[in-house]
């Protein structure tokens, strides 16, 4: 159990003590329970990004003119330059389909577009994601690259390739439902829940709603028509920027307080309905009891008439149960095999890398036998010349070869003293090498070669110890390979999944020709419903009093208030550190783009930004327009920052600005936004991945010429 984990036992126990004259432990822990871990959340960092290689989409326009758009993208900032209204938002929007399923191309341009290439990579795999246009939005997520993808195509191999499909598609729906689990796995987010009141007049009810992909993706995608929030324009409703806060953070406990914060609006909601009942119970139950009875004998005729006959039951949960369990097993035979391909290919590379270091050392050994080869020559050389050389030493010569004189003794006294031979009289001028030198140069040359030969005997040794290393990892990613020949084939499963599919769709069909009569027979299906609660409500009222139900409810209420206090003042206590960097960080950046005023960032206990500018407390709406630009985006860098310094948070490193400078059309502040861009290309441009769009030509400095594609005036993107 980490530092951050709660004991849910202990916990369940500890709140127990407080109510233990009221309820029991069973009835605390029926309040208490939920569906999934108290310690879901960690605020360590996946350790994985999200980065875009290329973008390719074609079609034709309303013109008749083919439509070809093929781009690549590099880390740190690309951006686009062109006038207003030329496709910048447009290349954004296509990229947010194609990565969360929410279609909002305009809809003057959607029909233009017939397919969708869009190649990323998640930590170290690399996806292709194709949508087919022409028609029902149709396609696949596949885990190779955009050029693997022609090749497949062009080569007719696309359907044999079910392992290496992520999942595939036939509905705008489902590509939103199944990129949503996608990413939630890779970056381990999930769906949290909001209460909002309903929108009917007078409704005490509450709806009860969840934050998804798409909606976290605000985070990532930052649209012109929200530089002025943190977020986005309606994320006070339900709290949904303090929920994405927490999501990207991975703030500890954030599950079990958000799950049992809806349960306490529901309980709240429970209570005033409660209340507004039995103010009026007493005084209408006689007066509506009997024509209650009587409209609800009207509907239950009425339904069990025509209607009902004409009506076909449609059977769609069996199918959609099976087509979930086909589903999950797909998914795992998958996940599986995904994480079998990186063992294999981490053990390839491995093996790479290990055969590598053999070559050099195989290189190494033959320099080091052909230098002592070359050394063991030049002793040979040496003990040849020292042998000839003491050869004619030590001749006696008699007589003069050529005249046949006799050398007398006096010559040869002569010799040992003057140096001048016996035979020619004359003085040699080349010194002969003393026998000691020759032994001492050569004691050398043997020192070289014995050190040679050790260091040649270490390279033999590694060459031995590498091809044993070489060996293993070959014999494990062999290992890995038969693994994944021997995963169980997707195709069975893929074809029941299309066969569910058209079964829905007949469905689908069948439901659309009888639409009038289904609907009516809903409508009164909901009146019955509502009747039929009416009238039990009545009869509960009359056989047991409505205080108990008050009792109980407030009792839940009680638990649950005190068990969400508990668990907050420990997040609170487990967070410090965590928003302490975070704030340190914010504030880091706010100063370097400028911001001098504010000298301090804090988060309070609703996790909202609290800045101090000129010694006064602000919160991020009272910034000015020009300043709200440059904090979003120090908040967001420095929660990049937070994963890339300390490995905390999980947002993806991965940032659309579109149109910002739209509301600093100050000749300075354009001037100090465009060195900001270029500042942030600098310190993280091999960390993070942003795209910028925009029609300020005073940005096109900001990063590099291979990631900035500027347009024409009157030029459109694509």
């Amino acid at each position: 159990m980490s530092s951050t984990d709660i004991n849910y036992r202990d916990f369940v126990a500890f709140v127990y003590k407080q109510f233990e004259d009221k309820l029991s432990v069973q009835e605390i822990e029926d309040i208490l329970f939920l569906e999934e871990s108290y310690n879901k959340d960690s605020p360590a960092s996946v350790g994985k990004a999200l980065r875009l290689n290329r973008l390719v989409f074609s079609g034709i326009r309303n013109s008749g003119a083919v439509l070809n758009f093929d781009q690549p993208f590099h880390s740190g900032i690309n951006i686009w330059i062109a006038d207003n209204q030329k496709g910048k938002s447009t290349v954004f929007k296509i990229i947010k389909f194609a990565l969360t399923g929410k279609d909002s191309i305009k809809k003057d341009i959607k029909p233009w577009i017939e397919e969708i290439l869009l190649e990323f990579t998640v930590g170290k795999v690399t996806y292709t994601c194709h949508i087919d246009r022409t028609g029902r939005d149709r396609g696949s997520l596949y885990r190779f690259s955009i050029d693997q993808y022609k090749s497949y195509k062009s080569g007719f191999k696309l359907d044999t390739l079910d392992k290496q499909v992520e999942f595939s598609f036939r509905s705008a729906l489902e590509l939103e439902e199944k990129l949503q689990s996608f990413f939630f796995e890779q970056f381990s987010y999930y769906v949290l829940k909001f209460t909002q009141k309903n929108s009917a007049k007078d409704s005490v009810d509450l709806n009860t709603s969840s934050l998804s992909w798409a909606t976290y993706f605000k985070s990532i995608y930052l649209e012109s028509s929200n530089y002025k929030h943190l977020f986005f324009e309606q994320e006070g409703i339900g709290l949904q920027g303090k929920k994405i806060f927490e999501m990207v953070l991975g703030l500890p406990l954030t599950y079990p307080i958000n799950m049992l914060k809806v349960q306490q609006d529901l309980v709240n909601v429970s209570l005033g309905q409660l209340k507004l009942v039995s103010g009026t119970k007493a005084d209408t139950a006689k007066s509506l009891k009997a024509g209650l009875e009587k409209r609800y004998n009207e509907v239950t005729a009425e339904l069990q008439t025509g209607i009902d006959n004409v009506a076909i039951i449609f059977q769609e949960r069996p199918l959609l149960e099976e087509y979930a369990q086909v589903q999950q097993r797909v998914a795992r035979v998958r996940k599986v095999h995904r994480e079998l391909t990186e063992s294999y290919q981490g053990e390839k590379s491995r093996q790479n890398r290990i055969e590598d270091e053999s070559d050099n050392l195989k290189s190494d050994r033959k320099k080091v036998e052909a230098e002592i080869v070359r050394l063991q020559r030049q002793v040979l050389n040496m003990e040849l010349y020292s042998q000839s050389q003491s050869f004619f030493t030590n001749l006696d010569i008699k007589s003069c070869p050529h005249c046949e004189i006799t050398v007398s003794e006096t010559k040869k006294e002569k010799e040992k003293e003057y140096h001048v031979c016996s035979l020619c009289g004359e003085e040699p001028k080349d010194q002969k090498i003393e026998k000691d030198e020759i032994d001492q140069k050569s004691a050398q040359i043997q020192q070289e070669i014995t050190t040679h030969q050790q260091r040649l005997e270490k390279i033999i040794k590694s060459l031995d110890e590498k091809k044993v290393l070489i060996g293993e990892a070959k014999k494990n990613a062999e290992n890995y390979n038969e693994k994944i020949s021997s995963l169980p084939s997707a195709e069975a499963d893929n074809k029941r999944m299309s066969e569910i599919e058209e079964h829905i769709a007949q469905i689908g069909r069948e439901r659309e020709k009888h639409k009038e009569q289904l609907e009516k027979k809903e409508q009164l299906i909901k009146e019955q419903a509502v009747l039929d609660f009416q009238l039990e409500e009545i009869k509960r009222a009359e056989i047991s009093p409505v205080s108990e139900e008050f009792e109980s409810l407030n009792l839940k209420r009680a638990v649950l208030e005190f068990a969400l206090s508990s668990l907050e003042k420990k997040r609170s206590r487990l967070n410090q550190d965590i928003l302490e960097k975070l704030e340190t960080l914010i504030l880091k950046e706010v100063n370097a783009f400028g911001l001098k005023s504010i000298t301090k960032v804090s988060i309070n206990e609703k996790y909202e930004l609290i800045y101090t500018q000129n010694e006064v407390q602000i919160g991020f709406n009272d910034l000015s327009e020009g300043e709200k630009l440059r904090a979003k985006l120090a908040f967001y860098l420095s929660l990049i920052q937070l994963d890339i310094e300390h490995s905390l948070g999980r947002h993806p490193r991965f940032l659309i600005f579109d149109s910002p400078g739209s509301e600093e059309m100050v000749p300075q502040h354009l001037k100090g936004l465009a060195e900001i861009f270029k500042n942030v290309n600098d310190r993280f441009e091999n960390e993070l991945q942003i795209f910028v769009g925009s029609a300020l030509r005073e940005f096109s400095e900001i990063t590099d010429k291979k990631r900035t594609f500027m347009k024409n005036a009157d030029e459109f993107v694509f």
